[in-house]
Formats: structure tokens, sequence, C-alpha cells
């Protein structure tokens, strides 16, 4: 008769392997707020709030996925304006547009410190090509659905709608775009 000793220590060693696997990942992973905190950008007074509901408008059944919507933000208080969604006939694009009562140069270094500190690689900062005087702060990151995501935020210059109060209100819109296959 044969005996189930040998399939008992195979059990016994694949159950010791996961356990000790289990407790290493437990240990070693830090776990993740979804909802970043509020944090002032040094110099600037810029508070960063998270984006995702903001951007509700342009998201269309889980795309873009969480993760890229999580690590986005917008500063405190910026108002949003238009909204062009995704039409679904071919890579993700969309677009949305808000405005805030700050400068032009406030608005470029708050994406560019808090996109780069988010986890996106800064592509580029720079003149936009189409629109004349905006700048363009052009991130990229990879994502949990396997595409990597560009996020183009476009700072138009600043505009002073009162002369005499010298309020100054900023235009951006921020784009997002599923990057196609390089292959």
């Amino acid at each position: 008769m044969p005996s189930i000793r040998p399939a008992l220590v195979v059990v016994g060693v694949a159950l010791l392997v996961v356990l000790v696997f289990g407790i290493g990942a437990a240990l070693t992973t830090t776990p993740s707020s979804k909802v970043p905190r509020q944090a002032r950008l040094e110099g600037t007074g810029l508070v960063a709030v998270p984006a995702g509901a903001a951007l509700h408008p342009i998201e269309i059944l889980g795309t873009p996925p969480a993760d890229v919507l999580d690590a986005l933000v917008l500063p405190k208080g910026a108002r949003k304006v238009s909204a062009s969604p995704w039409s679904g006939e071919t890579q993700y694009s969309a677009n949305m547009s808000f405005q805030l009562a700050t400068s032009q140069a406030t608005v470029v270094d708050f994406f560019h410190t808090e996109l780069r500190s988010r986890g996106w690689s800064i592509v580029n900062v720079g003149p936009a090509r189409a629109d004349k005087g905006a700048t363009e702060v052009l991130a990229q990151r990879a994502s949990s659905d396997g595409w990597f995501w560009e996020a183009g935020v476009v700072v138009f210059p600043t505009a002073f709608t009162n002369a005499s109060s010298h309020a100054d209100v900023t235009r951006f819109s921020v784009d997002l775009y599923e990057m196609p296959d390089a292959t």
C-alpha cells in the first residue's frame, strides 16, 4: 500500500512557501491611499487636490483607469470651463478646461512639480504647438491597464479681467491620451 507521506511533505513545503512570501509581501508593501492628501506647493500658495471628481465628465466605463486618475491633481479653486469627452472611436483622447485666479507661470510650476512628484515622467515643458503664448507640460506614465498614458497640460497666457482690480485669470486644459502601441 502506497504511503501518503511524500504528498504531505509537498503540501507542507507549498504552504510554508506561501506563508513566507505572504509575510514578506506584507512587510515590504506600503499601503497607498487612493486620495492624495492636500499639499501646498512651495512658493506658489497653490494647494493640490485630487482631480478624479473634477475629471469625472471625461471618464467613460473606467477609462482612464483609476491609477491614472489617482495620479492627477488640480490646484484648489480651479473652476471647470469645458469638457470634451472621448468619442470612443479611437484610442482614448479627452480634455477638460479650467480657470484659476493666478499667473501662467504659477500654474506651469504647479503641474511640472506635481506631475513629477506623483510618478509621471516629464517629457517636455515648453511652448504649446498650436497656441501662441501658451506653455505645455507634457508627462507620461505606465498604467495598470497595460498602456502608457500622456497628460498634456496647456497653460494659456494670463488674462486680466478687470483693469481696475488687476484680477488675473489663467485658463488651462488637461488633455489625457492613451498612447498607441509602439510596435
